[in-house]
Order: C-alpha cells, then sequence, then structure tokens
C-alpha cells in the first residue's frame, strides 16, 4: 500500500502559489456566506439545501479553477484505513468535547444551538431530509477547514521557511481556531464557546486527516459524530413525548 502524501504539498499532485491559494481561500469565504444568505433569500426548505451545497460546492469550484483535474487528490480512493480512522476518533470527539464544554460552561455562560431545539420538534420524513441536508453541509465544513489548513501549511514552508512538523502543528491550531469562529453567528457571539468548545472539536475531527491525508477519513468522523448526536437528541425528544 502505496503511503499518501498531503494533497499539493511539495506540488504534488500539483504545485498552488500564494495567489492560486488566495483563490481557494476566497471560494471558501463564498461558500460560507452563501450558508448563512441562501435561506434569506429563498424560502426553506429550498434555500437551506442550495445554501448547504454551495457551501460544498463553491470551495471545490475555486480548487477546480486553480487547481484542474487534480483538484480531486483531497479525495483519493477510499480505503478501509480511512473509514476505522475516521471512526475511531468520534468517541474522542464526544470526550473531549464533553469534558471542555463542562470547563467552558463552570467560567462562562452558554448559548444554546437553535438547531438542537429544531430536532426537538422533527420526527420521520422532516428529520430524515435534515440528516439529508447535512450531508452537504458537513462536507462544506470539512473543506473551510481542510483546504485552509494546506494553504497554512504551504505558507509556513515555503513563505516562513518552518520545519514540516511545525507547519502542521500551526496550521491545525489555526485551522481548528477559523473553524470555530465560523460558528460565532450560532452561539451568539461567543468567543471562549465556538473558540474553546467548538475549536478542541475541530482539533480532534482534524486528526483523520492529518492521519489519512484523505478528506473522506476526517468527514467520515464529522457525520458520524454529529448524526449520533442529532439522534441521540430526537430519540430523547420522542421518548419524552411518549411519556417513555
Amino acid at each position: 500500500m502505496t503511503q499518501r502524501g498531503f494533497p499539493f504539498y511539495q506540488g504534488r499532485p500539483v504545485a498552488l502559489s500564494g495567489p492560486k491559494w488566495l483563490v481557494v481561500l476566497l471560494s471558501c469565504g463564498l461558500g460560507f456566506l452563501a450558508l448563512l444568505g441562501a435561506p434569506r433569500l429563498l424560502s426553506d426548505p429550498l434555500g437551506s439545501w442550495v445554501g448547504a451545497f454551495l457551501f460544498a460546492g463553491l470551495p471545490l469550484l475555486g480548487l477546480r479553477l486553480v487547481a484542474g483535474s487534480a483538484w480531486r487528490a483531497l479525495f483519493p480512493r477510499l480505503r478501509a484505513r480511512d473509514v476505522w480512522i475516521g471512526l475511531a476518533f468520534v468517541p474522542l470527539n464526544l470526550l473531549a468535547t464533553a469534558l471542555t464544554a463542562l470547563l467552558v460552561m463552570r467560567i462562562s455562560v452558554t448559548a444554546a444551538n437553535p438547531i438542537m431545539a429544531q430536532i426537538n420538534e422533527m420526527q420521520g420524513l422532516d428529520l430524515a431530509l435534515f440528516l439529508a441536508r447535512t450531508l452537504p453541509q458537513l462536507l462544506g465544513e470539512e473543506l473551510v477547514t481542510i483546504l485552509p489548513f494546506l494553504a497554512i501549511v504551504t505558507l509556513c514552508i515555503q513563505t516562513l521557511k518552518t520545519g514540516r512538523k511545525t507547519a502542521i502543528a500551526v496550521a491545525w491550531l489555526l485551522s481548528a481556531l477559523l473553524f470555530g469562529a465560523l460558528h460565532l453567528p450560532t452561539y451568539d457571539w461567543n468567543l471562549l464557546q465556538a473558540l474553546g468548545i467548538i475549536g478542541v472539536a475541530r482539533l480532534v475531527l482534524t486528526a483523520p486527516f492529518v492521519l489519512t491525508k484523505s478528506v473522506w477519513s476526517s468527514t467520515i468522523a464529522h457525520v458520524t459524530n454529529d448524526w449520533l448526536l442529532f439522534g441521540g437528541l430526537a430519540l430523547l425528544a420522542a421518548l419524552k413525548a411518549s411519556g417513555g
């Protein structure tokens, strides 16, 4: 089995210059704006579906514009190792998130995720459609984390002349903080909650990508993690409603 390297690292499969990485990062920003804006411009559920697909699609389009067909390097052929590593980090992420949340709640007031309240009201087809819509959205969340991660690795090594391990560590931390910052509107701009709880969760969720060099692996971890949370919440709501 051949050992994978980070995509677009040291010219494999193609080299991306600073301006090209800037195009990719701007496309990630546009994808996030589309996720927020589409539901406001279009009535639900259409707006939410359009926003979710644009969230994933625009970063991939930006990468396609600068890398050509090499954009597929983000998604190498799926291996069993990619799957089990992704799944292995799910319980670790749930534990890390819970412990961090307990710590943050001891020192700060936290805001509830409005999605959780919506799930309490969902059942049957509505819940199934919601979970289906999270697939492109969670892929988008992976892309707006992993693409900046790769851009920062390139910047650190080529411009700042750091070592590879230092570049990975810096990119890992900064991309997690960026991911946490994207959740500020969700949590009433609670900086500690977004950067602390969500940032720590992102550190864990990025680990499968660092180990496998495949977005498939971190996406598997992310989808499984969130579906367990959403499904568990929906189950509790159903039991409560039935008096169980």
